[in-house]
């Protein structure tokens, strides 16, 4: 049934009061404000047009990735009840009776959604339901060309199960990450006619790069591998120091990392001499590792991207790999 001319005049007076107001709270810098009147915009849209026309779902796509972006930075700051609400919109909107005709965007941003899921429950301490959400997104990055590439899922997983003290999987998620990584390294080389990998320009996946031989490195540890991790630390100090630069807070915790490691080693590799009530022990658990806070300041992640968290993932065990 057809809309009055006036019903038709009304919504496109407030769609047009909502697109002011969203681009002038957007040159404010007030993101939060300006989502509001991005979101209202999109509904008056959807009754103005209907569902399924393009200019909702392409403002669709835009909300939705307003809406990652602003969860992940609500859980940088502790906000969790906000970052939770903003990802459950995400997560209705990327659904098949939401609004995103492009069932290929949709479907790259439910993966990033089901991502910055798992770094949200992470954060939250709830470990076995970042697993869940952590395996959707991975479900659908590996079924689908268009997603990023998952290999900060990868990263994200294999965190989460070493704080769950399953370190064979984790380190089967890291080695996942480097080869997905280098294969990329490969690929741009030759695209680029030959250029050395991240020489000019650090790139977030040289960056990434760095972390995933870390995490290999950790994982090796835990496993009681000192001497493959003592190789995997040398290579994140070696790519780190490309990426960062020698005297970066990042390539210095690393490079702590494998000092410890080779102390380690040592300690290991020489006759054993226990102390009074004490005995010679295997691979010691440790304090939680300087990369905690450095590398991963606010549990989340990258997802591999700006929208996922690298991001943006912490561990609060041992000498925790990085997400």
């Amino acid at each position: 049934m057809a809309m009055a001319p006036d019903d038709v005049e009304d919504l496109k007076k407030r769609l047009r009061q909502h697109d002011q107001m969203y681009a002038s709270m957007q040159q404010q810098g007030k993101p939060f404000e300006a989502l509001e009147h991005l979101e209202k915009g999109l509904f008056v849209r959807k009754e103005l047009f209907g569902p399924e026309h393009p200019e909702v779902g392409r403002v669709c796509q835009v909300f939705t990735t307003s809406c990652n972006t602003l969860a992940m930075n609500s859980l940088q700051r502790d906000n969790h009840m906000l970052a939770y609400e903003l990802l459950k919109k995400a997560e209705i909107l990327t659904s098949p009776s939401g609004y995103i005709g492009d069932n290929k965007m949709r479907m790259k941003l439910r993966a990033v959604t089901f991502n910055n899921f798992g770094c949200f429950y992470k954060r939250r301490g709830k470990l076995h339901a970042a697993l869940q959400y952590l395996a959707k997104a991975l479900k659908i990055e590996l079924t689908s060309e268009e997603v990023d590439n998952p290999a900060g899922t990868h990263l994200n997983l294999c965190a989460t199960l070493s704080q769950l003290g399953r370190h064979g999987p984790a380190l089967e998620h890291a080695q996942c990450a480097l080869e997905l990584l280098e294969a990329m390294q490969d690929s741009k080389e030759k695209a680029e006619g030959g250029g050395v990998f991240g020489q000019n320009n650090t790139t977030d996946d040289g960056s990434i790069l760095a972390i995933a031989w870390h995490n290999i490195a950790v994982e090796q540890e835990h496993l009681g591998m000192l001497d493959a991790a003592l190789t995997s630390y040398e290579q994140a100090v070696l790519v780190a120091e490309r990426e960062w630069g020698a005297g970066h807070i990042k390539t210095l915790a690393i490079k702590h990392s494998l000092e410890e490691a080779k102390q380690k080693a040592s300690t290991r590799r020489s006759p054993a001499k226990p102390h009074a009530g004490h005995s010679a022990q295997g691979v010691a658990s440790k304090a939680a590792s300087p990369l905690d806070s450095i590398l991963n300041p606010a549990t989340t992640a990258p997802g591999l991207k700006g929208q996922g968290g690298f991001r943006q993932s912490a561990i609060a065990s041992k000498k925790g790999p990085s997400p």
